[in-house]
């Protein structure tokens, strides 16, 4: 399932279908691409496994994306592994039973907007979210966050923003983003 919205000067996209995952074991088996839209930078969570996104996007030496991961977990910052193509943004990991929340998601969006500035990045993926569990994580509350911050920030080069989400919250995320669709914030 797939769904578009204009949100002040942005267009925004959540998608069902373009990734395969074991939400039990937190395993993504593929990521596809979406035939209608491409990406400069895409988000995903720090983690170097071997099922991760991170080792399905990029052809990169294990040892420097795990060295890329590790820093941004421990520093708790987002980092960046970049090549000819596109540019990978590593969101420091969140435990399964940390609190991450609206003030939470807004500082990472920040995050990810400033590095999307410095590197003059117009089209974002962010994958992260298909592997969200809602009984541990506020999904509203975070995507409030995120959408309050991608809306206010005048600065940002963003223009189009393309969530990875899961079948079961497809439904709620669309009303959620759909009420944003005729709110000024």
């Amino acid at each position: 399932m797939k769904a578009k919205y204009k949100i002040a000067d942005l267009e925004l996209v959540i998608d069902s279908s373009k990734i395969e995952f074991d939400e039990s074991k937190a395993i993504i088996h593929k990521v596809h691409d979406d035939e209608e839209y491409s990406f400069e930078a895409i988000s995903c969570a720090a983690r170097p496994v071997q099922f991760s996104i991170v080792n399905q996007l990029y052809s990169l030496q294990p040892e420097m994306v795990k060295q890329a991961c590790d820093e941004a977990n421990k520093n708790h910052t987002t980092g960046v592994l970049s090549t000819n193509n596109y540019h990978l943004l590593l969101s420091p990991f969140v435990e399964r039973f940390s609190f991450f929340g609206q003030k939470e998601a807004a500082q990472l969006t920040n995050d990810v907007i400033d590095i999307c500035k410095k590197l003059n990045v117009a089209s974002l993926r962010i994958t992260q979210f298909c592997m969200m569990r809602h009984e541990s994580m506020p999904i509203f509350d975070q995507f409030k966050g995120i959408l309050n911050t991608f809306i206010s920030r005048k600065d940002s080069p963003i223009k189009l923003v393309y969530f990875d989400v899961p079948d079961k919250f497809f439904y709620e995320l669309n009303i959620l983003f759909k009420s944003y669709q005729t709110q000024t914030v």
